[in-house]
C-alpha cells in the first residue's frame, strides 16, 4: 500500500511539473520527489532485512570495533540533518571502548534511533551516549528533548509498520528491525519517554 501510494504520488507531481512553468513551483516539487525516492529505497532496504530476518539469513560480521568512533561517526553525520536549534551531541561515554561486535549493525541501530529523535524533535538536543552496567554488558542511548511518546504507544512502539504520526516520513519498519538485530546479538532493548519532555531509546548488549 506504501509503495503503490509513493509511485502514484511521483506520477501526479511529475504530471504537474510538466504543467505549471514556474520555477519556484518546480522546485518545490523536485524536493518532494528526492524525499519519496529517499523514503522508496529505505522502504526496499528495510522489506530486505525483514526477509532476511524471517528466512534466518540475517548475517552478522563481529570483529574489534572502537565504540568511541562508532558513535562520533554517527554524530557527526547526524548533525547535517537535524533541524536548526537542535543539537546532537555525544554524550556519556567512556575515555576509551573497545568490543567485539557487528559495527554495521549497531551503527544501523542507533542511526535508527537518531533519525527517529530528529523527526520529532524540534527545539533542544539528541544525545548520543553509553555507559558500562557491569564487567560484561553496555548500555546505549539515544536521548532527545523532542514529543515523546504516550504511554500506550510505548508498549508496541517496536512492532511492524507502527508510526507516531501519519504525516512524517518513514516505513514504520526500523525499530522492529532494531529490535531483532539487538536480540540476535543477545542484547535487550526499550524506550522511557514522557509526553511532552522527550524520549530515551536504549539498548544493552553482552560485550567480549
Amino acid at each position: 500500500e506504501m509503495l503503490r501510494s509513493l509511485v502514484g504520488s511521483e506520477m501526479c507531481i511529475r504530471d504537474r511539473m510538466g504543467e505549471t512553468g514556474d520555477i519556484e513551483e518546480k522546485r518545490q516539487y523536485m524536493a518532494i520527489i528526492e524525499e519519496n525516492n529517499d523514503l522508496l529505497l529505505q522502504l526496499i532496504s528495510d522489506i530486505l532485512d525483514l526477509s532476511k530476518i524471517e528466512a534466518g539469513t540475517f548475517d552478522f560480521v563481529e570483529k574489534e570495533l572502537d565504540v568511541n568512533m562508532l558513535c562520533e561517526d554517527i554524530v557527526r553525520f547526524m548533525k547535517m540533518k537535524a533541524k536548526p536549534g537542535v543539537e546532537v551531541l555525544f554524550d556519556r561515554h567512556l575515555p576509551e571502548c573497545r568490543i567485539v561486535s557487528d559495527r554495521n549493525r549497531l551503527n544501523q541501530v542507533i542511526a535508527n534511533f537518531v533519525n527517529n529523535a530528529i523527526k520529532f524533535t524540534t527545539a533542544g538536543s539528541i544525545r548520543v551516549g553509553y555507559n558500562k552496567v557491569d564487567e560484561t554488558h553496555l548500555r546505549f542511548y539515544v536521548a532527545d528533548t523532542g514529543l515523546g511518546i504516550e504511554p500506550e504507544m510505548q508498549a508496541q512502539i517496536f512492532d511492524r509498520f507502527i508510526k507516531l504520526n501519519t504525516f512524517v516520513h518513514g516505513t514504520g519498519l526500523g525499530l522492529s528491525i532494531s529490535k531483532s538485530i539487538i536480540e540476535q546479538l543477545g542484547g535487550t532493548i526499550g524506550v522511557d519517554s514522557e509526553p511532552g519532555k522527550g524520549s530515551c531509546f536504549w539498548f544493552v548488549l553482552p560485550i567480549v
